[in-house]
């Protein structure tokens, strides 16, 4: 079957290269007059300038606020139910593993639903809430520390 082609060059071979030489300079030879027809052509015209987006603003319900507090809030969640789960299961007498379980399985299980929709915005809520309550403590205790100061 080889014979029916017709018998290729070998690689590296002088009528090889000059092949290889011939159909470089031919495929040149094409980009430039493809260039040179480009050029004559009219010029595209530009384009458009780029629209900027939409400003996103927040969810109302999940506006910005202190990261650490909201933590704060998702552990407290967490360990709430998690108690929660120590209760129940004390109560319906599982043994120590699957207690155990229950409570690790129930805390991590709160944290990851806080994370969606429903919860964000309690949790949210009850950072703002935690944050004024700071506040007004830490007011309420500087007031009665000068007042003591000054008694």
């Amino acid at each position: 079957m080889a014979g029916s082609r017709g018998r290729s060059p070998g690689f590296a071979t002088d009528d090889w290269m000059f092949e290889q030489q011939v159909r470089a300079e031919l495929e040149a030879e094409a980009w430039r007059r493809l260039r040179e027809e480009r050029a004559l052509a009219a010029p595209p015209e530009p384009a458009p300038a780029p629209v900027a987006p939409a400003p996103v603003g927040p969810h109302p319900i999940h506006r910005t606020g202190s990261a650490i507090l909201k933590a704060l809030v998702r552990f407290a969640m967490a360990a709430a139910f998690a108690y929660l789960a120590f209760i129940a299961a004390l109560d319906s007498q599982l043994g120590e593993f699957e207690a155990w379980l229950a409570i690790g399985a129930t805390f991590v299980v709160t944290l990851a639903l806080s994370m969606f929709s429903p919860l964000r915005g309690v949790v949210h809520m009850l950072a703002e809430t935690a944050r004024w309550v700071l506040i007004l403590a830490l007011a309420l205790g500087g007031v009665w520390m000068f007042v003591q100061m000054s008694a």
